[in-house]
C-alpha cells in the first residue's frame, strides 16, 4: 500500500536541490555584464538558482527582483546586468528544465539495444517520469507560475517529438502499428502527464505509475502481452 505521505516526502524533497542542475545550461552573459574575476557564470548560475528557489518558495508573481538580488546577495543593478526581468529568468528556467529533461531521457533510451523496441518505450517512461516527480514543483512554476494557460501545444515540444519519433522508427522495424504518430505520442504525453500528477496528488502510487503508463502505451501501439 502507498501512502501519501511518503511517496509526497520521496518525490518532492529533491526539487529544491534538482533546480540547481539547470543554472549551467545555455549560458549567455549579457552584454555589459560586470568581468569580475572569473567567477560571471557562477554568479549567474547563482541568480537562476536563487530566482528558482524564490519562486518555488513564494511563487512567480509574489517574486520580486529586489529579493532575487538580496537572495543572491548582489547588488539590483548587478542582476540586472544579467537579467532585463524575472520573465526572462523564467524562460531560462524553463531551457534549463527542458534540457535537463531529455538529458536524463536520451541517456536512459541509448542504454538499450537499438532493436530493443519495448526497452527503449519503458526507458522513456521511467526517464520522463522520474525527471516530473523530481522537479514537479519547479515544473509547475515555469509552466503554470506566470499566469500561462493549462492548454498549451506539445506537438513540437522536443519531449513529444522524441517519443513520435521513437514510436515511427519501433513501427518501420515493424515492433507495432501506428496510423499517425505524432498525434500517437500527443496523446501518450498526456497520459503519462496525467498519470504523473495523480501519483503526485496523491491518487496513485507514484512506484506504479512507469508500469502501468507502459502497458498503456503498449496496447495503444496495439501491442497485446
Amino acid at each position: 500500500m502507498c501512502g501519501k505521505t511518503d511517496k509526497k516526502k520521496k518525490y518532492m524533497k529533491r526539487t529544491t536541490s534538482v533546480s540547481k542542475q539547470l543554472t549551467t545550461g545555455r549560458a549567455v552573459r549579457r552584454v555589459g555584464a560586470p568581468s569580475g574575476p572569473r567567477n560571471a557564470d557562477l554568479r549567474r548560475a547563482n541568480l537562476i538558482d536563487t530566482a528558482s528557489n524564490l519562486f518555488m518558495e513564494k511563487g512567480y508573481e509574489a517574486t520580486t527582483m529586489d529579493e532575487i538580488a538580496a537572495g543572491a546577495g548582489v547588488a539590483k543593478g548587478t542582476l540586472y546586468h544579467y537579467f532585463a526581468s524575472k520573465s526572462e529568468l523564467l524562460e531560462v528556467l524553463k531551457d534549463g528544465f527542458e534540457d535537463e529533461v531529455m538529458n536524463r531521457v536520451r541517456s536512459r533510451v541509448e542504454r538499450c539495444a537499438a532493436d530493443n523496441w519495448r526497452g527503449r518505450l519503458k526507458a522513456w517512461i521511467e526517464a520522463a517520469a522520474n525527471a516530473y516527480f523530481d522537479m514537479s514543483k519547479l515544473h509547475d512554476v515555469i509552466f503554470f507560475g506566470a499566469g500561462m494557460p493549462l492548454r498549451s501545444a506539445m506537438a513540437e515540444a522536443e519531449i513529444t517529438r522524441y517519443l513520435a519519433k521513437l514510436i515511427s522508427d519501433g513501427a518501420k522495424a515493424g515492433a507495432w502499428h501506428v496510423d499517425d504518430e505524432t498525434w500517437t505520442a500527443l496523446i501518450m504525453f498526456y497520459g503519462f502527464r496525467g498519470g504523473c500528477d495523480e501519483a503526485i496528488i496523491g491518487t496513485q502510487c507514484a512506484e506504479d505509475v512507469s508500469s502501468k503508463l507502459y502497458y498503456l502505451f503498449l496496447r495503444i501501439l496495439g501491442v497485446h502481452e
